[in-house]
């Protein structure tokens, strides 16, 4: 005889008040800025960061997108990293306390530099948006929340001191403090 059916259920009355209310969700949800996008047709380049576009996925490589550049059926084109760059989407925030000196300061901008190529290579669009030197403290604005993660847990592991990683609720920020 098979499994029931399921009635179609209705919407509540609070759920319409709140679909009415709320209208444009874009800013809670800023992906979905990217989904009326066009699908880039064959492989593509992007243009200021030289990552590439193949079999649907961004990978980054200077060799590969330097011989895909001269191929004539390449499209150039900014990668969501970039665009996300451009268009100030940040998803984390690393702000590091420090009273270094010189030679700990240059070891501690090489460990944030090398972290980040480390999470580019798997993933293009992680990238570090802003970095600053503000009065005694470094502020660092990433386009991944995980890579403001792995920049504070790399600090506190080569640096000891005290680390908070403070996801926002019900947003996609995360929010880092690191402490000699």
């Amino acid at each position: 005889m098979g499994l029931p059916r399921p009635s179609p259920r209705k919407m509540r009355q609070e759920h319409h008040k709140r679909a009415a209310y709320t209208g444009d969700l874009n800013w809670f949800f800023p992906d979905s800025q990217f989904a009326d996008q066009e699908d880039i047709p064959g492989p593509a380049v992007c243009s200021r960061c030289h990552a590439y576009l193949e079999t649907d996925h961004w990978l980054y490589d200077e060799r590969r997108s330097n011989a895909l550049r001269d191929q004539p059926d390449v499209h150039l084109t900014l990668c969501p990293g970039c665009l996300r760059v451009e268009r100030r989407l940040y998803e984390g925030e690393v702000i590091v306390h420090h009273d270094w000196s010189e030679v700990a300061k240059t070891d501690a901008l090489n460990l944030i530099h090398n972290e980040e190529a480390r999470a580019r290579a798997t993933n293009p669009s992680a990238r570090i948006a802003l970095m600053e030197d503000r009065d005694g403290e470094l502020y660092i604005l990433t386009t991944t929340q995980f890579l403001a993660e792995r920049i504070g847990k790399e600090l506190k592991k080569a640096f000891k001191g005290s680390l908070k990683v403070m996801p926002l609720p019900r947003e996609r920020f995360t929010r880092v403090r690191w402490a000699a």
